[in-house]
C-alpha cells in the first residue's frame, strides 16, 4: 500500500506540490484545444490554431506593449518570453500550465518559473491589451532580473513589496486613469478605512499599489517610478530606497500621498450622497458576510426583485420582495455541483419571464456554459438550455412575451448579440464584428434590443495603444431591419442600460467626476438626468414596470450591497442631450489595426555576442560597493548605459516576417537537483530528481534515481503524465529496494546476529483519472510488479554482509478505484463550507492469491452557519480482508488526535466534530521583536472512534466506561503562515470515567 501511495505522489507532484491525502477540485478539459504559434523579436506567441488574425494581432500587440513598456523600463530583455492566449476564461481556467485551480477572480498570471504570459480573451479587445500590458510588465521584469546569473544572484536579497510589484503593472496598464480602480480608493478614504500600504494584501494590495505609484509619478515624474524600483532591488530596505530616490523616509511620502487623497476625494462630500441618506439598504453584508450583490432585476408584477448575491460564502441567485418587510431568500445555490460550478461575477445577468415565476440566467457547467430556466417558487431547474460552439455566454434577456432569449455570446475570438428562439430551438446571430457588444435588454415591445457596445470611438487615451480609442455607449438594434441607432454619445463607457415601459425613458450606469451612478435620457426630446448621486459607485440597476422604484447595485463600505429607492421625477433636473443617431458601421476593428506592421517584427539577432548586458553591468558596478547599504545610486550614470542598446531599437526595416506554425510539443526543464558521494561500504551513492514539461503543461516527465552501488540495489522511478484530454492519464516504471535490519542478541562477544531482509519490487504503475465536473471524479489506478525476497547476515569474521540468499519471487497485482467528490470552499486555515466524499476500493493479487481487499471511507462535511463560523464533521470507515490485511492506526491527523498509542486494526472507524471560530483578530508583540499576527482561527473538537480486528471481540464499553472505543477532545489554535498552516491541539483521553492529561499535537497541515 505504502508503494502504491508513493507512486502516486510522484506521479502528482509532476503538477503540484499535495497535500496528504486524495481531495482536491478538478480541471475539466472539455475541449481539446489545438495550438499555432508565431516568433516575433521578443516573444513566442502561441494562440488557439484556427484564429490566424487573432494571433497576428496579438503578436503585434505584444511587440508594441513591449516598446511602450521600455520607454519606462529602459532596459531591454535578452531573454524570449513565451504568451499564451487562451480563447475564453473557462478554457484560460482549465490550463495546465499551472496546477491550482484558478477562479473567476483570475484575469491572467505570470508563470515564474519559465516566464510564461497566461492571459485569456473574454471578448473585449480593449481589456485584452490593458491585461497584456499588466501581465507582461510581470515577465518582462522577471526577464530583466534573470539577464545574468550575477544579475540574478545580487537580487535575492533585493525587497520589493507586493503593493509595488503589483502597483507598477496596474500603473503602466492604466496610468491610474480607470474610475473602477479608483472606486476602491474613493471608498476607503471616504469611510475613513484607508490602510497603511505596508499593511495590505491581496486584491487592496493591486489598488493601494497602484494609486500610491500614480501619486509618484504625478508629483515628482513618471522617470521617478523606475529609479525607485532599481533603487528597491538594489538596496537592502524601503526607507533607504526612498530616502536616495526622494530624499524622504517612506512614512514621510507615503503621508503626502494620504494626504493628496484626501484632498482630491473628500470634496465629493460636498457633491455627492451617502448610500444611507438617500436610498434604502436591503442587503447587509457586514452581517452575512457577502461581498458581491450584484444585478438586481424586478419582476413582471413589480412585487419581487431578483439578483445575485455571495452571502453564505456561495455565488448564488438570491429574491427579495418590494417593500422589503421578509428577509431575501436563495432560489438557486451555485458552485456546488457540475451544473453550476461558477458564474461570470461581473458578467452574468437574471431576466424574469412574463409569467412572473420563472427567470433565466447564465453560467458555466462542466461540458461549457448553459442558459437555466429556474422556477422560483419551487426553486428548481425546469430547463437547461446548452448552445454548441460558444466559448462564452454572458448577459441576457427574456423576450416580453416571454419566447425568445437575447444573450451575448463569446464566439471565433469575437463577442456579438444573439436571439435564441425558445420554441422553434433556432439561433439567430444579431451582430457579427469584433466589436464587443453586451448587456442586451429586450424594448418594451420586443422588437428591437438595447445594448452596450465599443464601437463608438473617441480621440485615443493612450495614443501608442491599439483600441485605447474605443468607446462604449447605447446603441438599438431593431429587430426587423436591423437598423442600428447609437442613443448615447458619452465620453466614459456606458453600462447596462434599459427602457422603461413606455419604451420613451433610457436608463444606463455612467461615470462623472470619477463616480459612476444612474442616468436616465429622454430620448424625445433628448434631455438628460441624474437619477442617483451617490457615493462610491453604482454598478448596475433596473426600474419597476410602473416605473415608480429603483433596485441598484452600489459598491459602499467595502462590498455591493443592493439598495432600493423611490424614483421621484420632480427631483430630476435634465439638460438638453444630442438626439439619437443612425448607426453605420464604417469599419471592422480588425480594419482599424494595419497587421502589416507585425512584418517589422520578425524574429532575428538580439545583440552581437560581444555586447555586454547593460543591465548585469549596472548590478555588477553596484556589487563591487563594500555593502548594499553603501551602493552609491545615480541614475544619470545607469542611464548613460542606454547609448549601448541600439540592437533593441524599435524596427524600421522588415528582416524576417512572423510566421505562424502548428504548436509542436518541446520539453524544458523544471526542477533539477541531487548529489553524488562515495562510500566504501556501499561505492558510489547518490541522489538526482529530475522533471520536465512542455510549455502548455500537457505532458509531464519526472526521474527519481537513489544511486546505491549496483543498479539493481538503487532506487530509480521513471513517470509520465499527460493532461491534455478531459481523462489524465500517468504510467510510472520502477525498481525499488526495502530494507529492514533485524537484531537478536545472544550472550557473549560477537554472538548477536543481525539479519537484512530485502524486498525489490520491479513493476509499473498505471493511473486513469476521468472528471465528471469540477467538484466530482473517478482514479483508476492498477499496479504490476515482480516482487522479490533476500535475506542476509552479518558475517563477524569477515566484517561483512553475507551473500544474498534469494527467497524466491511474487508477482503481484494491485488494482484499486477511488470516487471523489470535493466542493468545500476554504477559508484561512481550512475549509469552511460544502462537503467532500472519498471512496475507495483497492485489492492486492500475489501469484493469483489474495493478499488483502480493502474498502476505505472518508465523509467530511462543512456548515457555514455564520459569517465567520462553522461546523465541521468527518467520518472514516474502512475494513481490509485477506489473508495479509491492510492495518489501519488509531491515532494522528485521521484518527483520534488525543491518543498516542500504537493501536492498529483491520476495521477502523472514526467520528469527528468541530466547532471553528475566529480566536484573536490580532496578536501585536512588541519585544523582543516587533510582530502582527492577524485572523488567529480557533478549532473546539471531539474525536470518537475504534481500531480492531474481530467483530466478535468487539466490546464498545464495559463496566459504564469506554472499552475498545476511545473518545478525545481538545482544542486549539490555527495560524496562517502562508506557506502552511500552524496547528496546535491540546487534546485529552476519556474513558467516560478518567480523563488523561492533556497531549500537545502540533501540525503543519490545514484543518480537515
Amino acid at each position: 500500500m505504502k508503494l502504491k501511495y508513493y507512486l502516486t505522489l510522484f506521479l502528482l507532484i509532476l503538477i503540484t506540490f499535495v497535500q496528504a491525502y486524495y481531495f482536491g477540485q478538478n480541471k475539466v478539459n472539455a475541449d481539446i484545444e489545438e495550438w499555432s504559434t508565431i516568433q516575433t523579436m521578443h516573444f513566442d506567441i502561441y494562440f488557439p490554431q484556427g484564429e490566424d488574425e487573432f494571433g497576428k494581432l496579438v503578436a503585434l500587440m505584444s511587440e508594441e506593449t513591449y516598446y511602450n513598456l521600455k520607454e519606462q523600463l529602459k532596459f531591454p530583455i535578452t531573454s524570449r518570453i513565451p504568451i499564451i492566449f487562451y480563447r475564453s476564461k473557462s478554457a484560460f481556467q482549465n490550463t495546465n500550465i499551472i496546477y491550482p485551480l484558478l477562479t473567476e477572480e483570475v484575469s491572467g498570471f505570470t508563470e515564474s518559473l519559465h516566464n510564461r504570459v497566461v492571459i485569456p480573451f473574454d471578448g473585449s479587445y480593449a481589456n485584452l491589451e490593458e491585461l497584456l500590458i499588466h501581465e507582461l510588465t510581470h515577465a518582462y521584469l522577471n526577464a530583466l532580473e534573470r539577464t545574468k546569473e550575477e544579475a540574478l544572484a545580487s537580487l535575492y536579497s533585493s525587497y520589493i513589496p507586493f503593493w509595488f510589484s503589483e502597483g507598477l503593472p496596474e500603473y503602466f496598464s492604466t496610468q491610474g486613469k480607470k474610475d473602477y480602480n479608483n472606486m476602491f480608493i474613493l471608498d476607503m478614504v471616504i469611510n475613513d478605512q484607508l490602510p497603511y500600504i505596508e499593511n495590505t494584501s491581496g486584491y487592496y494590495a493591486y489598488r493601494l499599489g497602484e494609486s500610491f505609484l500614480t501619486f509618484i509619478a504625478d508629483t515628482y515624474g513618471s522617470d521617478k517610478l523606475m529609479e525607485y524600483f532599481f533603487a528597491l532591488r538594489s538596496t537592502s530596505g524601503i526607507d533607504f530606497a526612498t530616502k536616495k530616490v526622494f530624499g524622504l523616509d517612506f512614512k514621510e511620502l507615503e503621508s503626502r500621498w494620504r494626504f493628496q487623497l484626501k484632498r482630491e476625494y473628500l470634496s465629493l462630500i460636498d457633491t455627492y450622497d451617502l448610500p444611507s441618506i438617500s436610498l434604502e439598504q436591503r442587503t447587509d453584508s457586514k452581517k452575512d458576510g457577502s461581498y458581491f450583490n450584484f444585478m438586481p432585476r424586478f419582476s413582471p408584477q413589480g412585487d419581487k426583485y431578483v439578483y445575485f448575491s455571495s452571502a453564505g460564502a456561495r455565488y448564488s441567485v438570491w429574491m427579495g420582495g418590494l417593500h422589503g418587510l421578509s428577509a431575501p431568500e436563495r432560489i438557486i445555490k451555485g458552485e456546488v455541483s457540475g451544473k453550476m460550478e461558477e458564474f461570470y461575477y461581473f458578467r452574468s445577468s437574471l431576466s424574469w419571464f412574463p409569467d412572473n415565476t420563472r427567470i433565466a440566467f447564465s453560467a458555466k457547467s462542466s461540458d461549457g456554459d448553459c442558459i437555466y430556466i429556474v422556477n422560483t417558487s419551487n426553486k428548481k431547474i425546469v430547463q437547461t438550455i446548452k448552445l454548441k460552439d460558444f466559448d462564452a455566454i454572458y448577459e441576457l434577456d427574456v423576450a416580453p412575451d416571454g419566447k425568445n432569449i437575447v444573450f451575448a455570446g463569446q464566439d471565433d475570438m469575437q463577442c456579438d448579440l444573439y436571439l435564441y428562439n425558445l420554441e422553434t430551438k433556432e439561433l439567430r446571430q444579431l451582430t457579427d464584428d469584433y466589436y464587443n457588444d453586451l448587456q442586451p435588454r429586450f424594448s418594451p415591445d420586443g422588437k428591437s434590443i438595447i445594448f452596450a457596445s465599443d464601437r463608438s470611438l473617441k480621440e485615443p487615451e493612450f495614443p501608442k495603444r491599439l483600441f485605447s480609442h474605443l468607446n462604449q455607449n447605447v446603441f438599438q438594434l431593431n429587430l426587423n431591419d436591423k437598423i442600428c441607432t447609437q442613443l448615447t454619445f458619452e465620453t466614459n463607457d456606458c453600462n447596462y442600460p434599459f427602457l422603461d415601459a413606455s419604451g420613451t425613458k433610457l436608463y444606463f450606469v455612467n461615470s462623472v467626476d470619477g463616480v459612476s451612478n444612474l442616468f436616465m435620457l429622454n430620448l424625445d426630446p433628448a434631455q438628460k438626468a441624474k437619477v442617483t448621486n451617490v457615493l462610491a459607485g453604482v454598478y448596475s440597476a433596473d426600474i419597476s414596470p410602473n416605473g415608480k422604484q429603483i433596485v441598484l447595485s452600489n459598491y459602499f463600505q467595502g462590498a455591493w450591497n443592493i439598495y432600493y429607492t423611490e424614483l421621484l421625477p420632480e427631483t430630476q433636473n435634465f439638460i438638453s442631450y444630442t438626439p439619437p443617431q443612425l448607426f453605420e458601421l464604417k469599419n471592422d476593428l480588425m480594419e482599424t489595426v494595419d497587421l502589416s506592421r507585425l512584418n517589422y517584427y520578425g524574429k532575428r539577432p538580439r545583440r552581437p555576442s560581444m555586447q555586454k548586458d547593460p543591465l548585469a553591468e549596472f548590478i555588477r558596478q553596484n556589487e563591487e560597493m563594500d555593502s548594499p547599504l553603501h551602493i552609491e545610486y545615480n541614475p544619470s550614470d545607469s542611464l548613460g548605459l542606454y547609448r549601448n542598446i541600439s540592437y533593441d531599437d524599435k524596427p524600421t526595416t522588415i528582416a524576417t516576417i512572423p510566421e505562424i506554425k502548428p504548436y509542436k510539443t518541446k520539453f524544458s526543464l523544471d526542477t533539477l537537483w541531487g548529489g553524488l558521494a562515495y562510500s566504501s561500504y556501499a561505492g558510489t551513492v547518490g541522489y538526482l530528481e529530475l522533471s520536465l514539461s512542455d510549455i502548455m503543461g500537457n505532458h509531464g516527465i519526472g526521474i527519481n534515481l537513489s544511486a546505491a552501488g549496483k543498479l539493481k540495489d538503487s532506487n530509480l522511478l521513471i513517470s509520465y503524465l499527460y493532461l491534455k484530454q478531459r481523462m489524465d492519464y500517468g504510467i510510472g516504471l520502477f525498481n525499488l529496494n526495502d530494507e529492514i535490519y533485524i537484531q537478536e542478541s545472544f550472550p557473549g562477544p560477537q554472538n548477536d546476529l543481525y539479519i537484512r531482509y530485502k524486498q525489490r519490487q520491479t513493476g509499473l504503475y498505471l493511473l486513469l483519472r476521468y472528471p465528471f465536473s469540477r467538484f466530482t471524479r473517478i482514479e483508476l489506478e492498477n499496479m504490476f510488479y515482480q516482487q522479490g525476497d533476500y535475506l542476509s547476515y552479518w558475517d563477524w569474521n569477515d566484517g561483512d554482509w553475507s551473500a544474498e540468499e534469494h527467497l524466491g519471487n511474487d508477482m503481484v497485482l494491485s488494482p484499486a478505484v477511488n470516487l471523489v467528490h470535493d466542493n468545500a470552499l476554504y477559508g484561512s486555515t481550512g475549509p469552511l463550507s460544502g462537503w467532500r466524499f472519498y471512496y475507495s476500493i483497492g485489492t492486492s493479487l500475489r501469484d493469483g492469491n489474495l493478499d488483502y481487499l480493502t474498502n476505505y471511507l472518508d465523509w467530511r462535511n462543512y456548515i457555514l452557519f455564520s459569517k465567520r463560523y462553522s461546523l465541521a464533521m468527518r467520518c472514516i470507515t474502512g475494513i481490509s480482508v485477506g489473508d495479509y490485511p491492510q492495518r489501519f492506526t488509531l491515532g494522528g491527523y485521521y484518527g483520534i488526535r488525543a491518543y498516542d498509542g500504537n493501536l492498529s486494526g483491520e476495521k477502523k472507524a472514526v467520528f469527528c466534530t468541530e466547532l471553528r471560530f475566529p480566536f484573536f483578530e490580532n496578536i501585536n508583540i512588541a519585544f523582543p521583536l516587533p510582530l502582527n499576527i492577524p485572523n488567529v482561527r480557533g478549532s473546539l473538537f471531539a474525536e470518537i472512534g475504534t481500531v480492531f480486528d474481530d467483530f466478535d471481540k468487539f466490546q464498545a464499553t464495559y463496566d459504564g466506561k469506554l472499552k475498545d472505543l476511545y473518545l478525545g477532545y481538545g482544542f486549539g489554535p490555527r495560524i496562517n503562515l502562508g506557506i502552511f498552516i500552524l496547528s496546535l491541539d491540546i487534546t485529552w483521553l476519556t474513558d467516560l470515567s478518567y480523563i488523561s492529561k492533556p497531549t500537545y499535537f502540533l501540525s503543519l497541515s490545514e484543518d480537515f
